[in-house]
C-alpha cells in the first residue's frame, strides 16, 4: 500500500474514522498522519505529522451528533494545511451540516452561508458533498470560494 507521500494526502477528523479507512483502502493509500484531540477544556488541537507543502490535501469530515465540534475540527485542520502551504485543500463532507438553513428567516440569518464563508476563509479551495437540501446552497458555496481565489 502506497503511503501518503505522493501528490495527494487524505486526512480524517474524528467524525467517521471507519469511512476514512474504507476510502483510503479503496484508493490504495494510507491515511495521512494527523492527530485531532481535545484538551480538558474542550479546545480542539490538530497536529499534522506529514508535510503538506505543495500537495493536494483531502480532509474527510462529516456532520454527526457532535456537529459543532466536527466543523471546528475541519476548520482547524484546513487552516493548518493552509498555513503549511498545501496546494489545494479539498473538504470531503458527505453530510454538510446547516445545509437546511439556506434561507433567510424572520430575524434570523443564513447559517449555511456563514459556514461556507468560514470554510473558505480557513483554507478550503474545493468542497465535495452530497445531497444538498436546497439548490440555493450550491450558489452560496460557489460564490464564497470564488471570491477567495
Amino acid at each position: 500500500m502506497e503511503t501518503a507521500t505522493g501528490e495527494m494526502i487524505l486526512l480524517a477528523g474524528n467524525s467517521y474514522p471507519e469511512l476514512a479507512n474504507l476510502i483510503a483502502s479503496r484508493l490504495g493509500i494510507k491515511l495521512g498522519n494527523c492527530s485531532v484531540y481535545h484538551k480538558t477544556n474542550r479546545e480542539t488541537v490538530v497536529e499534522i505529522g506529514d508535510s503538506v507543502r505543495g500537495k493536494d490535501v483531502y480532509i474527510l469530515q462529516t456532520g454527526t451528533k457532535d456537529v459543532n465540534n466536527n466543523m471546528m475540527e475541519l476548520l482547524i485542520m484546513a487552516y493548518a494545511c493552509k498555513t503549511s502551504s498545501a496546494r489545494n485543500i479539498v473538504g470531503v463532507i458527505p453530510y454538510l451540516p446547516y445545509s437546511k438553513q439556506s434561507k433567510m428567516r424572520k430575524r434570523g440569518c443564513i447559517v449555511s452561508k456563514l459556514l461556507s464563508e468560514m470554510l473558505c476563509k480557513a483554507g478550503l479551495t474545493h468542497l465535495i458533498t452530497m445531497d444538498l437540501h436546497q439548490k440555493e446552497i450550491q450558489e452560496i458555496g460557489r460564490a464564497s470560494c470564488r471570491e477567495r481565489v
